[in-house]
């Protein structure tokens, strides 16, 4: 099995576009799991050495609430077919990403078009409403 590459070469005018998607991606898988328990168990602080190197490792940089809600309105402004291949690429699922696109039918050549064309979309629609904040926070 040859492995193919889904996701297109990202232009520099498209790197900052790319890295707020991946991290919308990423809070978008975990904002669920992170509000699962309600109970006291949540603040639970485990001792011992390794605990405590656990805690003092940098935490990944999560996305504020107000630019979570900017990419969430910028890519629901982005066409269907380019927004499918979006959140297969930055939303992680379970399933590896080749299976998903076989399940969509769609070939890596025209997923690395739909990848770079919904990027560049995506990237006018957030700096139009990163524009027009109160359209972010509003709706």
């Amino acid at each position: 099995m040859t492995h193919e590459n889904f996701a297109a070469d990202i232009p520099s005018s498209l790197v900052e576009a790319d890295e707020a998607l991946t991290l919308y991606g990423r809070w978008a898988s975990e904002r669920e799991t992170r509000r699962r328990c309600g109970s006291a168990e949540r603040d639970y602080r485990p001792e011992g050495w390794q605990a405590v190197d656990a805690r003092r490792e940098s935490k990944p940089l999560r996305m504020t609430l107000q630019d979570a809600l900017v990419c969430q309105r910028a890519l629901a402004r982005v066409p269907d077919v380019e927004r499918a291949v979006l959140a297969v690429l930055y939303v992680p699922r379970r399933m590896p990403v080749d299976q998903q696109f076989r399940l969509l039918r769609l070939p890596p050549r025209l997923t690395q078009q739909r990848h770079l064309s919904g990027l560049r979309m995506f990237d006018d629609m957030r700096r139009l409403v990163y524009s027009r904040p109160n359209d972010a926070v509003s709706g």
